[in-house]
């Protein structure tokens, strides 16, 4: 699971891009709007990620949130692609799904 991770990421109508880099159970990444933080674990081929999501101040575009969003996911593994989905913290019937491909 260690490595830099490709990101594809859809809440509802809202879409996007980037990068994580995974390492020693740490999450650290971002996209041209927000940045991630978080932890995760592997089990076997089940992958549970804690990942917070922050607005970028210096953003070129605009932000979609207005304060840091703790998101709770699991998914599964499966060589160098991998699958999460979960909620947002306080909104339960908000799902969002993330398709990671491994980049290096």
């Amino acid at each position: 699971m260690e490595g830099l991770w490709y990101a594809h990421f859809s809440a509802g109508q809202v879409q996007g891009d980037g990068m994580a880099v995974l390492r020693d159970g740490e999450i650290l990444g971002g996209d041209p709007a927000h940045t991630y933080t978080g932890s995760y674990q592997l089990d076997g081929t089940n992958l549970y990620a804690n990942v917070c999501v922050s607005p970028y101040a210096g953003a070129p575009l605009p932000v979609d949130i207005d304060r840091p969003v703790t998101f709770f996911l699991r998914g599964s593994v499966a060589g160098n692609s991998a699958t999460v989905s979960g909620h947002p913290n306080n909104k339960p019937d908000l799902m969002v799904a993330v398709e990671l491909h491994r980049g290096a």
